[in-house]
């Protein structure tokens, strides 16, 4: 496989020119830059193999996303449509390889991914324990012996990867598998579940909320939307922030705006409430300076996923951030008085 792949183009038409304001993301909130002209970059189509397969899942994740959406005949497919899964994967590609402070913050700090992760792969089979090709399972032999089970484990390279022997209705144990290549998985339980003694078959996965990217696939353009949740994501979000782009046929991507709730990072609730640390400028391009805080401190930088990305002594009252990407961080402090974390902007 070569080093760098070339993501095909699949869209009708050439990319117009583009006429949308420039808008920025200031301390959380928009802000539109008068009546500038968006200038977007363009960026390399191909891409190394590690980018392709950090976004092979997600390709094909929203593929499936817009066949069900659109009802295509793929939605009935074991097959994932190809030409949308390439559609994604250009727009993917193109948001990796972006120099867009924005991209940074999806891309970069927060690993923004589609979720949650409908299973690509994964499936289970609940069928009668005395079939004797359910009994060759139990003993990790395949092929069965059974054609119609062989031949779908053959034709979809499919390997079992668990077997429960604990009962289920009727006497029943729970065959798990996994395919060799992402498929549609919903058709292809139907075949396992049309098998006589065969009493159910399904996905095995996806669960709950969390981030996630979609997208929407127009003439001269997909726009693609990645969102950051938090909040008691396992019973749905409470908070959730939008970043949105257009991407265009030849990788150049425009960065559309940001809107939801500002981002930051959560943290336990102390009594009594701490004293907030004043720091300025905000947002900030190298340095960030801090105000009332006292002796010799430490300076420690999270980015918004809570990744600690800088650690540093305070020298007259100066933090060096030059060096950070653009994008959201939140500043704590090290020895001395206790001051809440504040949320600051890189630019």
């Amino acid at each position: 496989m070569n080093n760098a792949a070339s993501v095909p183009s699949v869209y009708p038409n050439p990319r117009p020119m583009v006429r949308a304001l420039n808008l920025l993301l200031a301390a959380g909130a928009l802000v539109v830059a008068g009546a500038a002209i968006a200038q977007p970059f363009t960026a390399p189509c191909p891409a190394p193999d590690s980018v392709l397969t950090m976004y092979r899942d997600d390709a094909d994740r929203l593929a499936l996303a817009r066949t069900y959406r659109n009802g295509t005949p793929w939605a009935d497919s074991i097959s994932i449509d190809p030409a949308w899964s390439a559609t994604a994967m250009n727009a993917l590609v193109a948001m990796y390889n972006s120099a867009l402070p924005a991209r940074d913050t999806v891309v970069a700090m927060l690993d923004i991914h589609v979720f949650p992760a409908v299973p690509l792969r994964a499936f289970y089979v609940n069928a009668d324990s005395t079939l004797p090709w359910m009994q060759q399972l139990h003993q990790g032999n395949i092929p069965t012996g059974n054609p119609a089970i062989d031949q779908l484990l053959s034709a979809y390279a499919i390997t079992l990867t668990d077997y429960h022997t604990f009962t289920w209705l009727n006497g029943s144990h729970l065959a798990v598998f996994s395919t060799g290549a992402n498929v549609n998985l919903p058709p292809l339980c139907a075949l396992f579940a049309a098998q006589p003694g065969v009493h159910y078959a399904e996905p095995n996965g996806g669960c709950c909320d969390g981030n996630t990217i979609t997208d929407s696939v127009h003439t001269d353009h997909v726009n693609i939307v990645y969102s950051h949740g938090w909040g008691d994501c396992p019973a749905g979000c409470t908070a959730r922030r939008f970043w949105e782009f257009n991407v265009y046929p030849d990788c150049s991507v425009e960065y559309v705006g940001s809107h939801g709730t500002p981002l930051y990072t959560i943290n336990s609730i102390a009594e009594p409430p701490l004293p907030l640390l004043s720091i300025f400028p905000n947002p900030a391009q190298d340095v960030l300076w801090v105000r009332g805080a006292g002796g010799s401190r430490t300076a420690l930088v999270h980015a918004a996923d809570g990744r600690l990305v800088s650690r540093q002594r305070i020298t007259g009252a100066a933090i060096d951030i030059g060096q950070l990407p653009a994008g959201l961080y939140v500043l704590r402090l090290e020895g001395g008085p206790a001051f809440a974390p504040v949320p600051f902007v890189k630019q």
